[in-house]
């Protein structure tokens, strides 16, 4: 009896999710997202929490360029400020950050697409009256990891 347990058991213990992947593949490599705006650093900031973002879910391994089953290329093409909520004179207290990206998952030997999320729009609110480093910059974070959760979530939650 205690053998049939085992059999049964270890029978099932060998699962694998790679296989479910976008396109099966095993490993990306992410390079600095492609930036349509004025500002500077961001392509790099997203393509970083991009990275960290993969790493922490771990079904994919993050790998340099030429070691990769893939590319995840990211494109960010707006930004924008709003006013969000006003004081009962009319004045801004907070205002609405969002980003507009895209993505595109290609394999790495013929640069065939295996994923396309276009049109990814990530928010995040902040006081007006806060410094950028307290409030606008929480904010962008917030809106970018809205979009990396949908890129993961697309890219590895397939099967």
């Amino acid at each position: 009896m205690q053998l049939l347990v085992v059999l049964l058991l270890s029978g099932c213990a060998h699962y694998s999710t790679s296989a479910g992947l976008v396109g099966g593949i095993k490993s990306v490599a992410i390079p600095t997202a492609e930036n349509e705006t004025s500002e500077v650093d961001v392509g790099q900031r997203l393509a970083d929490l991009s990275t960290d973002a993969f790493l922490a879910d771990g079904r994919l391994r993050v790998v340099d360029e030429e070691s990769a089953d893939a590319f995840l290329l990211l494109s960010i093409e707006r930004l924008e400020d709003e006013p969000f909520t006003f004081t009962a004179a009319e004045v801004t207290e907070q205002y609405r950050f969002r980003l507009f990206a895209s993505a595109r998952l290609e394999r790495s030997g013929d640069g065939s697409a295996l994923l396309e999320v276009e049109r990814l729009v990530g928010w995040g609110t902040y006081d007006a009256a806060l410094p950028d480093e307290e409030g606008r910059d929480p904010a962008v974070e917030a809106a970018m990891d809205m979009i990396i959760e949908e890129i993961v979530d697309r890219t590895t939650a397939s099967w």
